[in-house]
């Protein structure tokens, strides 16, 4: 049976899903249901704690906003929903182009502080193939970007791939560099199970800011002083390099659609994934696209799908 990933047919989960725990940054207990939709839907997450005409924000370019040390998406509405990227890079991941996820606070869980579960429940539902193409967006022409030192550059691959390089002063990090190609079980193997992380002497700063409220070592890596400090250490080899791929992963998805091109970076983060996506979208003459391998229209031609019918599933 083709994997989700390779299908040229669009996908949805097979049932509903759902699971709960702690905001990384606020702190609050959220619970998350996961629900089947149709083709052309895209992924819309539902705020259900606030007014039902108001709930909806869709995971596409133009609801992205920066935030500080996480993914934020805002609808017209102004009602925002922080640190989708894992639940974003499961669905990259596992090749879930249609989902409706409902959320009942602000800012989505931090779990283990991987994919990892979110991975595992969508594979216990399992994943529904549809009766409409795929659609996949196809970098035509380099784009680039630079933030706080760092850079980031897509251009044409024949497939979706990130090369990204960190680097740390902290000898636990230090300067890593990983290549991510993505097919059939590339993301479950390489990089679902990688948790974010932080330097422990950043933690009293980001908490004096209203940040990490709901960290511990129970969902990131904390590195102090040349060691991690959690029990069993890391996952994998450069855990830290691949669980910033995989908050790429998660960000590329909001052009809401499967992206073929190459990501390079140095020193990557969300805030210059969002410049990335932004500067992408508004460059038409970058990217097209495609349905089932035949150009279906030109960048400049392309709009959205409305979400309003979508959101009444």
């Amino acid at each position: 049976m083709q994997s989700p990933v390779q299908s040229p047919m669009q996908t949805t989960v097979a049932d509903v899903i759902s699971f709960d725990g702690v905001g990384l940054h606020s702190g609050r207990f959220v619970r998350v249901a996961i629900h089947p939709a149709p083709a052309n839907t895209g992924i819309l997450f539902r705020r259900i704690d606030v007014t039902e005409s108001r709930q909806t924000i869709a995971a596409r370019p133009d609801n992205v906003r920066q935030a500080r040390l996480c993914t934020r998406i805002v609808n017209d509405d102004g009602v925002g929903l922080e640190t989708v990227e894992h639940i974003m890079a499961a669905f990259a991941g596992l090749g879930v182009d249609n989902a409706i996820v409902d959320i009942d606070g602000g800012e989505a869980p931090i779990l283990d502080g991987s994919s990892r579960p979110v991975v595992e429940a969508i594979n216990r539902a399992g994943v529904r193939q549809l009766g409409n193409r795929r659609r996949i967006l196809v970098v035509t022409a380099p784009v680039s970007v630079e933030h706080c030192g760092g850079w980031a550059k897509l251009e044409p691959c024949d497939r979706l791939e990130i090369d990204a390089e960190i680097d740390f002063d902290d000898t636990a990090i230090g300067r890593q560099r990983f290549h991510y190609r993505h097919g059939a079980g590339s993301f479950e193997r390489e990089l679902a199970a990688a948790r974010t992380f932080c330097l422990m002497r950043d933690v009293a700063a980001m908490q004096n800011a209203g940040l990490a409220l709901g960290g511990s070592l129970n969902n990131a890596v904390v590195v102090e002083n040349g060691s991690v400090l959690n029990e069993g250490g890391l996952r994998m080899e450069r855990e830290f390099v691949r669980h910033k791929i995989l908050d790429c992963l998660g960000d590329l998805y909001l052009l809401g659609m499967t992206m073929r091109g190459r990501m390079t970076a140095s020193r990557p983060g969300h805030a210059m994934c969002a410049k990335l996506i932004d500067a992408l979208w508004n460059s038409p003459a970058c990217f097209q696209i495609i349905e089932d391998g035949a150009a279906a229209e030109h960048s400049d031609g392309y709009a959205l799908p409305e979400v309003a019918a979508a959101a009444a599933v």
